[in-house]
This record gives C-alpha cells, sequence and structure tokens, in this order.
C-alpha cells in the first residue's frame, strides 16, 4: 500500500498552431488526500522540423503568456484537505475564545 508520493506534474496551454506553454509544478502527498504543490516554473514548447524546442522562460514572462490562468495549479492539487482542516481549526480556536458568540 502506497501511503505517501511526490513527483513533478505539467499542465499545459496552446499559445498558437506550434507554440506551447507549460507550467511545471512540484508535488507531495500522504494518502492522496493531504497534497502541497509548489510551482517549479515556465518552458516554451515550439514545434520544430526535429520536434519540440524548450526554452524555460521568467515568471513574468509565463503570466503574460497566459494571462486567463489556464496553466494555474487548481486549489485541490494545490493544497489538498489542508484547507479544510486549517478552517476547522481556525473555527475551534475562535470558538474558544469567543464562547458567547
Amino acid at each position: 500500500m502506497i501511503f505517501f508520493g511526490w513527483g513533478r506534474r505539467g499542465k499545459t496551454a496552446e499559445l498558437d498552431p506550434g507554440r506551447v506553454l507549460v507550467r511545471a509544478w512540484s508535488y507531495f502527498h500522504l494518502f492522496w488526500l493531504f497534497r502541497i504543490s509548489w510551482p517549479k516554473g515556465y518552458t516554451l514548447a515550439t514545434a520544430t522540423p526535429d520536434g519540440w524546442a524548450q526554452r524555460a522562460i521568467s515568471d513574468e514572462e509565463g503570466r503574460a503568456l497566459d494571462p486567463n490562468g489556464a496553466t494555474d495549479v487548481n486549489v485541490w492539487w494545490r493544497f489538498g484537505l489542508l484547507l479544510p482542516l486549517i478552517g476547522i481549526v481556525c473555527s475551534v480556536v475562535i470558538a474558544s475564545l469567543f464562547p458567547s458568540a
């Protein structure tokens, strides 16, 4: 049984025929539920007669090429069940600090 895992993933957005923006991120997870991901950067892939030519670009260039956020990591992949867990902890703390509320 696998209890934890890690790796890298990517998400692509076609800019125009022959050019693709790739955003890579790394992740770590426990039980596939408690997941944390962090971005690793952007790559611009261009089709050539010999295959795909890739070049790393800065985060500013990547965001400029993807203003709609098509390559953004969704909230579940970014934080998993950590968000509801943080919400529950905050609710318990607030309820214990202000019991009359």
